[in-house]
């Protein structure tokens, strides 16, 4: 099996601030706490008991449609990965090695069984392909680790960046992300954008690790 590798980071992605006074009590991390390889992932978030708590914690959030308290509690407490690689500091340009994969991330499902079922379609894609699928830390999402040639183009950055379009665009247009709700909008969640996560593109892009025993891997590439 293919030792993809990309640096793991612990918590928390963002400053965690005093509620009453606004100061930055805890800084965001910036410096990886250790190389991990794909394998390393799958079996921490199928088998981490640690992980288990906190993603059930965060689930909570979101199946209460708190959506402040959610992101809060993702961003200051989940372990994440740079997909993209290996880097000595969360900075594009400090990549040390590209690991040949990028992540597509889709969230806001209408239910954890729409989640489910996509997480299956999208592993057995075989224009994506995907080494690993897992539900996200809502519970209503997906996250994909798709492999790419690296030696398409010279250029690690635009290779990688041109992977993560083509791959998004890709998802978008083949599966339907159509709300069931006639306003587009979840009303028990709160949810709204349904479909794949656009918001970061860069090679330095973080993902959340998350619970789940029923993570999808590729023993073969």
């Amino acid at each position: 099996m293919n030792q993809f590798k990309m640096s793991l980071f612990l918590p928390p992605i963002s400053p965690v601030k005093d509620s009453a006074t606004g100061r930055t009590i805890q800084p965001p991390t910036l410096t990886p706490y250790k190389e991990i390889t794909l394998q390393e992932v799958y079996k921490l978030i199928t088998s981490s008991e640690r992980l288990k708590t906190l993603t059930e914690t965060v689930r909570r959030a979101a199946e209460n449609g708190d959506e402040k308290i959610y992101r809060m509690l993702k961003q200051q407490t989940l372990p994440y990965v740079t997909p993209c690689g290996v880097f000595s500091y969360r900075k594009s340009d400090s990549l040390t090695g590209p690991s040949g994969l990028i992540v597509v991330d889709i969230d806001h499902l209408d239910s954890r069984g729409e989640a489910e079922k996509l997480k299956r379609q999208l592993f057995d894609d075989r224009l994506l392909h995907p080494v690993l699928a897992f539900t996200s830390p809502s519970g209503y999402g997906v996250k994909a680790f798709i492999p790419y040639d690296l030696a398409r183009i010279p250029d690690t950055r635009q290779n990688t960046s041109e992977n993560i379009h083509w791959a998004m665009n890709y998802v978008q247009a083949i599966y339907d992300f159509h709300s069931s709700h006639p306003d587009g909008e979840d009303k028990k969640t709160n949810r709204s954008g349904k479909g794949v996560d656009r918001s970061g593109k860069d090679l330095v892009r973080a993902c959340f690790l998350s619970y789940d025993e029923e993570a999808l891997i590729r023993r073969e590439i």
